[in-house]
């Protein structure tokens, strides 16, 4: 049996608790709805309006536990600012700065900890999930032990003792714990769902006060006339009475005239998915392991996925800083020359074609030869539209950093530049693709159908405002069905061009020469069909792997991202080039 504790029940003890704890005055009020996160802004503490627990006594603590948590915020913390900030590093910041004010409040007043660690009631587990692992070290600061051996949750408890030996009052030392401990996450390939809230204990706030989403607001009048109904930065209206302020009732209407004041804050285009992509179907892969030097069939599991149309066109809006530079190409290719190309068993030509000569003679002594007689070769030039390209993107993790030279994340430029090239082939007549990939682990990788052979340009590449980066990078399989898809085409060349920021990892491998010798494999065998390869690789890093897999020549290092639309187009017409020669 469960019970269900409302927060007016207890409310104005929280209040005269936090008062004699803190010796300052807490208003303690309700937020209405299901699944309510507590959260606070200045000199206010905002509360679930019920808690539902196994007893009384245990929605009582809640309460309490996430009262003094929220007032250890207002008293030892300060809004940091959210700016250049993903949500990787927002949430782990968070939970250090959560240990932070938890081991200031027990330090000023002892015990105060029993009240905190009491909700890790899950023991951590050794799981390579985000979830598992902001968990086990949040366990660790708050317990101050450790269930099992970790390389990571021990870095963050010794970083962490560290600065609070060095100076627990200046939350930016804490921060930058915060944030070597997300980048460090980005280099294991972890990810974080970001669809749905993070919540690692149920008593701690959603740390919103950090992050200014809310401002301060100057009045000339702060207190209310007599009987003069007020309203909370909620919109809930209450009238001052004897015992201290409480909530009277709720009013949609009621003016904000003091204290805080909420603003709406936009979602992230780039980190949230307007649209779920749409499962088209599944596909089983082999996958090569140089250690025993054998496949392992049917061992990746790939699922494909495309996006519906938006509505919004994510083209405008990214090519127009780019259309004199586009224009440029287009007649710089128009420059080229057109290689010849023989054909053969034509009925005209200036050259015999031997081989056809000899195949009428035997016809013709058979009695079966034709009317016709197709014995000549002519020269054509061939034409530009003789190319098909496959743009393959990593949609990793790792792509929703910031890039050093610019506001945008690398999966931001990254769309740019495709968008660009979008428009450069389209104009010329090519052929093109393109497809993304991502995984989490040899059961589920994502192969997402952005922009297909022959879809319309326009209509399909509005679903951009759609795309999403997350887990990790197996690039072996997502090659493999590259190849699948652009064997279909009936060009003469084929392409395949790979943009990633970082080398094949996944979950589930824990030996990195694994799957980078996986990838070179997967190379191999599209290049022996005479499928051609380029990668360009943002990462500064990637000479000492990307050569193994693409092999001299067939790889360019972008160091700065930013210029990734230019090196991308450049490097289309070397290559394009390259098969006019």
């Amino acid at each position: 049996m469960r019970y269900t504790l409302f927060l007016s029940d207890v409310q104005r003890q929280l209040e005269l608790t936090l008062l004699a704890i803190f010796e300052k005055h807490f208003r303690v009020l309700p937020l209405f709805g299901d699944g309510i996160v507590p959260t606070i802004c200045e000199g206010t503490i905002l509360l679930p309006e019920f808690i539902e627990a196994e007893s009384v006594q245990d929605a009582q603590q809640c309460f309490l536990s996430a009262a003094l948590h929220g007032a250890a915020h207002l008293i030892y913390s300060y809004p940091l600012g959210s700016s250049g900030l993903n949500n990787r590093q927002l949430v782990l910041i968070s939970l250090i700065e959560d240990a932070r004010v938890e081991w200031l409040a027990d330090r000023n007043f002892p015990g105060m900890s029993a009240f905190f660690h009491r909700h890790f009631v899950k023991s951590p587990s050794d799981a390579l999930l985000f979830e598992e692992i902001a968990y086990s070290v949040a366990y660790a600061l708050a317990t101050k032990q450790t269930v099992f051996e970790s390389r990571f949750v021990s870095k963050a408890v010794r970083l962490f003792n560290q600065a609070v030996a060095e100076d627990i009052h200046n939350p930016q030392i804490f921060k930058a714990i915060g944030l070597a401990l997300a980048n460090d996450m980005g280099q294991m390939r972890i990810s974080m769902n970001e669809k749905a809230p993070f919540i690692l204990v149920p008593y701690r706030d959603d740390n919103a006060y950090l992050w200014n989403d809310y401002q301060e607001t100057d009045v000339e009048n702060d207190a209310p006339l007599d009987g003069q109904e007020t309203a909370s930065v909620t919109g809930m209206a209450y009238n001052e009475i004897l015992d201290g302020r409480s909530v009277s009732e709720f009013n949609k209407d009621a003016t904000l005239e003091e204290g805080l004041v909420f603003q709406a804050v936009q979602e992230d285009a780039q980190s949230n998915l307007l649209n779920q992509p749409q499962w088209v179907s599944e596909f089983v892969y082999p996958e090569w392991d140089y250690k025993i030097a054998r496949w392992k069939r049917d061992w990746c599991s790939l699922n494909e996925f495309v996006f519906a149309d938006d509505s919004e066109s994510a083209l405008d809006h990214r090519v127009d800083k780019y259309r004199y530079f586009v224009k440029k190409l287009q007649q710089i290719i128009n420059t080229y020359p057109s290689q010849m190309h023989r054909r053969k068993k034509q009925e005209d030509g200036n050259e015999l074609d031997l081989e056809a000569i000899i195949q009428y003679r035997v016809d013709f002594k058979m009695g079966c030869a034709g009317a016709e007689s197709k014995i000549y070769i002519d020269h054509v030039k061939e034409r530009h539209q003789e190319l098909s390209l496959l743009v393959l993107l990593d949609l990793s993790e790792s792509m929703n950093d910031l890039d050093i030279d610019n506001e945008n994340t690398i999966l931001d430029l990254t769309l740019d530049s495709t968008v660009v090239l979008s428009e450069l082939l389209g104009s010329l007549g090519h052929s093109y693709a393109f497809h993304g990939f991502n995984s989490n682990g040899r059961g589920s990788v994502s192969y997402f159908n952005i922009k297909d052979f022959d879809q319309d340009s326009e209509t399909s590449l509005r679903s951009l405002s759609q795309v999403k980066a997350g887990y990790s990078t197996r690039m072996g399989a997502a090659l493999r069905h590259a190849f699948y898809k652009i064997l279909k085409r009936r060009e003469r060349h084929k392409l395949i061009l790979v943009i990633t920021d970082g080398q094949p990892s996944d979950m589930d491998v824990y030996d990195d020469q694994y799957l980078i010798e996986d990838a070179a494999i997967a190379v191999n065998e599209i290049e022996s069909s005479g499928c051609k390869l380029f990668c360009l690789s943002l990462d500064k890093n990637a000479d000492r792997y990307v050569q193994k897999i693409f092999r001299k020549g067939h790889y360019e290092v972008v160091e700065r991202p930013s210029k990734l639309p230019l090196v991308l187009t450049k490097l289309y017409l070397k290559v394009f080039k390259s098969f006019l020669a």
